[in-house]
């Protein structure tokens, strides 16, 4: 981490503040300008909840270009048209350090969330100006949001830094923490913030009764830490986690119509972010939805892969409805269509989802399979059949545990597809080597080897942390 670190993320906080529509009452405080707001910030409960919701706005800017994309093209979802050096390295698993270090940007970005969600769970623990009732809140949020970010990192980069204070002496020099480490701090901060979060939608304000799923609550925390424990390989708590956020059928269902999946407030909404003030589409629709041909495009500049293409069965609603084209000169390219709205759109009527109910009901199909639970009642098929059947397929014609396990495995890579669970998914089940080894060369890639299924890290950060250590094989 760099020498001045500290305060470029201090003004990196500072620039998420103003990205919100409470931007002029957090600048009429007179915020410092090279460190961290503290008194200000933290001394009432306005401001301190606008810390908070800076960074989900900042968060919602990311996820298209920095997140679902690249991740995109690192597996087998997405084909690249750009000339961008990073796309290119990143669709053909040809990372370097040199070029594409911390995966462009997005180690130091996570970092600056990290360092954000610290700042506010000092600060709020030590504030006499806030009520209890929005500490205990903030510090809720706070604790949900350090685990989710540190779920990308390890999943991104495998062993990273466990950083949970604001003390920059200590913080950089620490070493890679073991990810089976940085997993127990993840299920810690997220147990805690059950108890802390509010079971119902708040506004900017903590008011409760509003219908914008944008605030995390209880239930993103059970969703969040089921998805947690599916990765620990903790089915039985994965399977328990799940059940609580399906159970709650007055706030979540599936949603019978897939165009309306991702609209403002779906019912399978646990957890959306809302585009920035003034923008009247998501940064997905944006970025993944083609009105010129993907090489001309200044967007995204990919499209769905052929790869990706063939795993629809006949007759999935999902390849229907979730899936556009565009056609010129006798060429057609397929996108990304679960947004349905760009940069020609004349009013709002999506966001960016984060959360959804359908992954819960894969993740206890799941669960309840690895633990022997194949057919029957409370096993891996009624969950299953519910997202198939959503989809406009029949029920799942798997009998044991490895055809389940394989079936639930497909229905994620077409249900979840662009919402970066792909590479995640690959590494988790220990299927990326088989995978890649053939869709590295695919994409014009001189081959696979396992070592590119983490990312590497910057040079730079290298050398100013003695502590911390390269990735194998960069």
């Amino acid at each position: 981490m760099k020498k001045n670190k500290k305060y470029i993320v201090a003004a990196f906080v500072l620039a998420m503040l103003c990205t919100t529509t409470s931007c002029k009452k957090l600048v009429e405080v007179g915020a410092p300008t090279n460190a961290l707001v503290t008194s200000s910030v933290f001394n009432n409960d306005a401001t301190a909840i606008t810390a908070q919701l800076a960074v989900y706005a900042n968060l919602e800017v990311q996820l298209g270009a920095n997140f679902e994309i690249p991740t995109g093209l690192s597996s087998d979802e997405l084909t690249n048209y750009s000339t961008n050096q990073f796309k290119i390295d990143a669709y053909t698993n040809n990372l370097s350090a040199v070029n594409d270090g911390s995966f462009n940007g997005t180690w130091g970005l996570f970092y600056g969330y990290i360092y954000q969600e610290n700042a506010i769970l000092e600060n709020v623990s030590a504030s006499v100006g806030m009520s209890d009732r929005v500490k205990q809140l903030m510090t809720g949020e706070a604790l949900f949001m350090r685990a989710y970010t540190y779920f990308q990192l390890v999943n991104m980069f495998g062993d990273v830094p466990l950083i949970t204070q604001t003390d920059y002496s200590k913080n950089s020099t620490l070493p890679r923490t073991p990810k089976d480490q940085v997993y127990a701090q993840m299920v810690d901060d997220l147990t805690k913030a059950q108890g802390l979060l509010s079971p119902t939608y708040l506004d900017a304000s903590d008011n409760s009764g509003v219908t914008a799923r944008v605030r995390p609550t209880t239930w993103a925390a059970d969703a969040l830490l089921a998805r947690v424990y599916l990765y620990m390989g903790k089915y039985d708590l994965a399977e328990q986690q799940a059940s609580l956020v399906i159970a709650n059928s007055t706030m979540f269902s599936l949603v019978t119509d897939l165009n309306q999946v991702f609209k403002i407030n779906s019912k399978e909404a646990i957890w959306q972010l809302t585009p920035p003030t003034g923008q009247l589409y998501t940064n997905e629709g944006r970025n993944f939805i083609l009105t010129t041909p993907p090489p001309s495009s200044s967007l995204g500049q990919v499209a769905i892969s052929p790869q990706l293409l063939n795993v629809f069965e006949p007759n999935d609603n999902r390849r229907t409805n979730w899936v556009g084209s565009y056609s010129q000169s006798g060429t057609t390219w397929y996108f990304p269509y679960k947004y349905k709205d760009n940069n020609s759109a004349t009013s709002l009527s999506e966001y960016s989802m984060v959360l959804r109910l359908a992954e819960q009901y894969l993740i206890r199909s799941e669960a309840r399979a690895q633990q022997g639970k194949v057919i029957g009642a409370n096993s891996a098929e009624p969950d299953l059949n519910a997202i198939r059947n959503r989809a406009g397929l029949p029920n799942t014609t798997a009998s044991n545990q490895a055809q389940m396990l394989s079936a639930i495995a497909r229905e994620r890579q077409v249900e979840l597809f662009t919402e970066y669970d792909r590479w995640f998914d690959l590494k988790r089940t220990k299927a990326i080597d088989a995978t890649m080894s053939i869709v590295t060369p695919q994409k014009g890639g001189s081959g696979w080897n396992s070592y590119q299924q983490f990312y590497p890290l910057e040079p730079t950060d290298l050398q100013l942390n003695p502590n911390l250590i390269q990735n194998p094989g960069y």
